[in-house]
């Protein structure tokens, strides 16, 4: 059934939202309106972001009179999210959950399944890429859907490759290094002013390296894979010969990710790890430098072209007054022509098939590699388990203390295997899976 707002109802949302300051921010004649859904929706977009998807909210408002969305940023907020979910007040629609986040949030029954308004609705999965579609999917049921995703890839200025004598961009980790080796400029005292990467993210290497962190089959644990502990091992090489404290000194010099002193535009960093959606950033803040995008390029035995995606899933938490009219907005927002002209603002491919492949997308060579990319064989998301975000964290820590010295390779990751198995096991007895 759908269920309307009443104008008691809405009063009582408003109080609880902010009161009159929330009040006064919205249109003329939405206070008394009888018979129309106001829902809540929490996004973590931000910025110039947060700006592109107003404008399509502000679309679908005038295009659906019978329902009103609030958009509210929960950028860097996360945990509000849960908070809230938890806590039996959510919001009537979320895209701030991490694909990798789902499962661990269905599988507590904190949001809502999706499969029947879909397959009502005749979205069976045919006009996405697969892989995206699969990975929505757990336990027998459809949990949301994206309107954007990603691709990682490496970011590089060919004018700053050509003066350091490097002819071609990196094929191989080994050309990779001696890539890094002449981008790198130290002073006398040791002191960075330039790199050529600071490799980050041991899911991402972890992968490009051919190991596996997760047996889904057996539901076991596999961090102290060989080729994961490579990797490690391989990444914390970086801050051995550069001095921890002393790349802990040069990052502190950064400026903001998103403004013109971004540490790639100011040629600090002269390879990042990014996405195609940095593009845009590249774009807008850097206008006149020239970027090239590349794969990750792997070490013998390791894995050539391969990227990992995650993203913003659009979600019902449980509980919600209105779930029909929250399925409505997401099925809005993934339609096509919104889809797409969503994702071409903000420089991310779109998870439909279609639109992916419009001419104002692919004419760009760049995100031309970041779709083949995602669409390739070694293309993963984020492994189905409910303790994800645990054992990311423990990946992160793991990480940091090995490139710090603290602890080698395979003790840390031994560690994480033990920890995260003894954490998911308790967690699969308590949910009874």
């Amino acid at each position: 059934m759908k269920t309307t707002l009443s104008r008691r109802d809405f009063l009582r949302a408003a109080m609880a939202a902010g009161g009159a300051g929330m009040l006064a921010a919205l249109p003329a004649g939405l206070v008394g309106a009888q018979d129309q859904a106001f829902l809540n929706y929490w996004t973590g977009w931000s910025g110039f972001e947060f700006d592109v998807l107003q404008g399509l909210v502000d679309q679908f408002n005038t295009e659906n009179p019978e329902t009103f969305i609030n958009m509210t940023t929960v950028f860097g907020q996360y945990d509000k999210v849960l908070t809230a979910i938890a806590g039996g007040n959510p919001p009537d629609v979320v895209s701030a959950v991490w694909l990798r986040e789902m499962v661990g949030i269905a599988a507590r029954g904190a949001l809502t399944p999706i499969t029947e308004f879909a397959a009502r609705d005749g979205i069976d999965g045919s006009a996405y890429f697969p892989q995206l579609w699969e990975n929505w999917q757990w336990n027998g049921d459809l949990w949301g859907l994206m309107c954007t995703s990603n691709s990682n890839v490496l970011a590089y200025a060919p004018a700053a490759l050509e003066a350091a004598g490097i002819s071609a961009a990196p094929t191989t980790l080994a050309e990779l290094d001696e890539a890094s080796l002449k981008l790198e400029k130290v002073d006398s005292s040791g002191n960075i002013e330039s790199v050529g990467i600071l490799p980050a993210n041991l899911r991402w290497w972890g992968l490009v390296f051919g190991g596996t962190f997760y047996d889904e089959a057996n539901r076991k644990v596999t961090a102290n894979d060989p080729k994961i502990v490579a990797a490690l091992d391989w990444m914390a090489s970086y801050w051995s010969r550069l001095g921890a404290d002393k790349i802990a000194a040069f990052q502190s010099g950064f400026g903001d990710y998103l403004s013109p002193q971004n540490s790639f535009f100011v040629g600090k960093e002269n390879i990042t790890q990014v996405g195609e959606w940095f593009i845009q950033f590249q774009k807008r803040f850097a206008p006149d430098l020239v970027m090239d995008m590349m794969a990750a390029p792997p070490p013998e035995g390791g894995r050539a072209n391969c990227t990992t995606f995650d993203g913003s899933v659009f979600t019902i938490p449980a509980g919600v007054r209105n779930p029909e009219a929250s399925w409505t907005f997401i099925k809005w927002l993934s339609e096509d022509v919104n889809m797409g002209e969503f994702c071409f603002n903000i420089t991310n491919i779109p998870p439909k098939v279609a639109p992916a492949s419009e001419d104002r997308f692919i004419s760009d060579p760049r995100f031309q590699l970041a779709l083949n990319l995602l669409n390739g064989e070694n293309a993963f998301g984020p492994d189905k388990m409910p303790v994800n975000n645990f054992y990311g964290a423990r990946l992160a820590e793991a990480e940091t203390s090995v490139k710090n010295g603290q602890m080698s390779a395979q003790e840390a990751l031994d560690r994480v295997t033990e920890e995260v198995q003894e954490e998911l096991d308790q967690t699969l007895e308590r949910l009874g899976m």
